[in-house]
């Protein structure tokens, strides 16, 4: 499964969007190098997945495949607002060619997988979340939006959603109240990479199975570009730089950035690269790892 949040970073005067995630999947192993978050093919939005990959993964490529076989989505003239409408109504219409069904079954098990959809929208300038779930009442897939926390002060705004087992789930939500509540954050002021913290804890304490490996993270800002950031797991001293849940090797590049997860408030530039490595390609074509 996973652990996965969206939450809404404010450091004064800046917004973006966060979107982050453990990179685990298990399923009588644990593979710990899995995107969890995909950049869709128009740069104001990404799809992050939480629960069976038999159900996730097919839905994520083809939500990849419309958005680039529809103009009006690729070029983002659709909203992400309207680009929500069209998602839930393709992983509907994908599912209706599910056949071959167990002997007396009628229809097709529930899907195991949820969906979160994070961006910003254009024609309200604002960062949306939407976590696209399936409901057996209508048996389809639907969608709920990601709201403000109640009871700030004035001034203050505390968007997050939440994806994943309900156990680490239900942890994440119980810790970040805590942080916050030491910091004298609870009630005052926004967010800034505290929920990067507890997922960060949740991880390293290991006594959620279903939770591991490298944090992922990408960022979403209010110019409408998502990238994806580096993150040294399981330190900064390790030097390793994970990107979208796999570490890079020896010739990676990135050109985002790189956190230290335990100061994950400011990003360190890309590290130096060593092509001359014996894994490095020897056909001098153009390398990303």
């Amino acid at each position: 499964m996973t652990l996965g949040m969206a939450w809404l970073r404010t450091v004064g005067d800046v917004r973006e969007l966060v979107i982050a995630s453990d990179s685990r999947l298990s399923g009588g192993q644990y593979w710990d190098a899995n995107p969890k978050i995909m950049l869709l093919p128009r740069s104001d939005a990404v799809l992050s997945f939480a629960g069976s990959t038999s159900d996730a993964y097919p839905l994520m490529l083809q939500a990849y495949n419309s958005i680039r076989m529809h103009p009006p989505a690729s070029s983002r003239a659709l909203d992400i607002e309207e680009l929500k409408g069209h998602l839930i109504r393709m992983f509907n219409h994908s599912r209706s060619f599910i056949s071959g069904l167990p002997h007396g079954q009628k229809v097709p098990d529930d899907p195991k997988a949820l969906f979160m959809l994070s961006g910003y929208s254009w024609k309200n300038k604002k960062f949306r979340v939407w976590t696209l779930h399936y409901d057996r009442s209508i048996s389809g897939f639907t969608f709920r939006p990601a709201k403000e926390w109640g009871g700030q002060s004035e001034g203050s705004a505390k968007l997050i959603a939440y994806a994943g087992d309900e156990v680490p789930v239900q942890k994440a939500k119980a810790e970040l109240v805590n942080l916050l509540r030491d910091r004298s954050k609870l009630t005052e002021g926004a967010f800034d990479m505290e929920p990067f913290e507890v997922l960060r804890d949740l991880i390293r304490c290991g006594k959620h199975p279903s939770v591991g490996g490298p944090i992922q993270v990408v960022k979403i800002y209010e110019h409408a570009n998502a990238v994806p950031v580096g993150v040294y797991w399981p330190n900064k001293q390790s030097g390793t730089v994970s990107v979208l849940g796999r570490p890079l090797m020896s010739y990676g590049e990135i050109q985002w950035g790189v956190l230290d997860p335990d100061a994950p408030s400011r990003a360190y530039p890309a590290p130096a690269l060593d092509n001359a490595t014996s894994d490095a390609p020897t056909d001098n074509s153009a390398a990303h790892g």
